[in-house]
């Protein structure tokens, strides 16, 4: 366990600064202060970059302590995180076209997220500065990190969640040790005794996003992509990119132009609306309509400095849909061995678009960043497996989701063949399969059948004075058998 210094919480970090993202606001750093007090966008921690260059003595994301902010060694928390491989494309680059193709591979970090290089930083700091616990609100990979990493420093970590978390991320939480609280919406609350929060539009959280794009260029022997696609969420990875990009610029002048890429999903595109429309601002969403939790947020708090980010590179805003984003993860699965989860995989999809619509020279180096596991999210594994196979009924049994009884097979297996009402599926259990249930037996095998997802009622018809309702499958349904 370590010994806490409180004194520190008055020392640590007085060489730097907190810099409004939007307004250029400057203000004293303290760790409870996160965003701008007069425009309300997210704040940028001010750090004088001191090298360039990896430190092998030290572990982690402290080998680049050149453009970090400074933290006595005995504080500094790692589980190895970093150091990520810059993996050449060989498959997908046949599929693109695109020459020199590069996917940075975060899904291999500790925590399988890129954001255990901003865990390792914040509880470093938090340790540093003699703070006790951290409270974070998390939509998965935030939290699951900073438990992780808070169990390594012995700091005790509640997280609050969604009801909509994914599943992988909540067993991690729990597993490390966190006290996890489900609430319906996040309320930061302030000045709790002893207590850091954490959250992912945090200036601390932000700095440590900027060693991916430094780690890019190092692997790429001190040169830099024509292109970096990223996704987009609170708009913080793309301005620390940006930020990191504007260093390496101003110590390497000679290095090439890096164009800046966001990718957000179509179910809460705020950034992508904005370069859209040509508005130097970010209209927030009422409410976000995707599936992917990670990155969809209405009223980003990075996102003006985002969009100026992509503007100032010369590079773009694009979202994609949910089809799109499942094509990107098998093709990733399939052609490169790399699992990701849907958010992860956003980089991949906003690719595959641009190159079709010839928004990107195929003569270009680009680097896809893939920021998290695709074992984060069983459920979009789960669905993505029954489209890929006929082990649908297999697999639904061994998840536990549901029972397929025998019975629900048949009816399933009739319905493949085609749709069908009441009676005629009554019959074909009875002939066919050689069941034999009642009539209403049928229609509350049917009903539980509607109620997964899996049958779907259509239109009622009447024929021969007779109302009928007939049933087919859905394509959850019919990926299933």
């Amino acid at each position: 366990m370590y010994k806490y210094y409180p004194i520190y919480r008055l020392t640590i970090m007085s060489d730097y600064f907190l810099k409004c993202s939007k307004c250029n606001s400057t203000y004293a750093f303290n760790i409870e202060r996160k965003l701008c007090n007069k425009c309300g966008q997210g704040l940028w921690l001010e750090v004088k970059t001191t090298s360039l260059d990896k430190y092998d003595e030290e572990q982690g994301i402290w080998k680049y302590g050149g453009i970090l902010p400074s933290v006595r060694k005995e504080f500094k928390i790692s589980l190895g995180e970093g150091e990520s491989p810059l993996q050449k494309s060989l498959r997908i680059r046949e599929k693109t076209g695109i020459s020199d193709l590069w996917i940075k591979d975060e899904t291999i970090e500790p925590t399988g997220s890129y954001l255990d290089r901003c865990s390792a930083l914040f509880v470093s700091v938090v340790l540093n500065m003699g703070y006790e616990k951290i409270l974070t609100y998390s939509t998965g990979n935030l939290g699951a990190s900073i438990a992780a990493y808070s169990s390594r420093a012995g700091i005790k970590t509640h997280v609050q969640v969604r009801p909509t978390i994914d599943l992988g991320k909540l067993y991690q939480m729990i597993i490390y040790g966190a006290e996890v609280k489900v609430v319906e919406t996040f309320k930061e609350k302030k000045g709790i005794k002893n207590t850091a929060i954490a959250v992912e539009y945090d200036p601390l959280i932000n700095e440590a996003k900027k060693t991916i794009m430094l780690e890019i260029f190092l692997q790429l022997n001190r040169r830099l992509p024509d292109y970096i696609i990223l996704p987009m969420g609170e708009g913080g990875l793309v301005y620390a990119t940006y930020n990191m990009l504007k260093e390496i610029r101003r110590l390497n002048p000679t290095v090439c132009k890096t164009r800046i890429v966001g990718v957000q999903s179509e179910g809460c595109k705020p950034i992508v609306n904005a370069f859209e429309k040509g508005l130097d601002f970010v209209e927030p969403e009422a409410e976000s309509k995707g599936r992917i939790f990670d990155v969809s947020v209405p009223n980003p708090k990075f996102g003006i400095a985002a969009l100026r980010a992509i503007r100032e590179t010369e590079g773009v805003a694009v979202s994609v849909n949910d089809r799109e984003i499942f094509e990107a993860i098998s093709l990733l699965a399939e052609k490169e061995g790399i699992l990701a989860e849907p958010a992860g995989s956003l980089s991949i999809a906003g690719l595959l678009k641009l190159v079709r619509e010839e928004v990107i020279d195929r003569d270009s180096t680009v680097v896809c960043v893939v920021t998290g596991s695709g074992l984060k999210d069983p459920k979009v594994m789960k669905e993505i497996a029954h489209r890929k196979s006929n082990l649908g009924v297999l697999i639904e049994e061994l998840s536990g989701d549901f029972k397929l009884s025998s019975t629900k097979t048949a009816i399933l297996r009739l319905l493949s063949e085609r749709e069908m009402y009441g009676y005629q599926i009554w019959k074909g259990l009875r002939e066919k399969y050689g069941i034999n249930v009642k009539i209403p037996t049928v229609y509350q095998h049917l009903n539980e059948l509607v109620e997964k997802g899996y049958v779907k009622k259509g239109e009622a018809r009447t024929i021969m004075g007779r109302r009928r309702e007939y049933y087919s499958l859905t394509e959850r349904g019919e990926a299933l058998v």
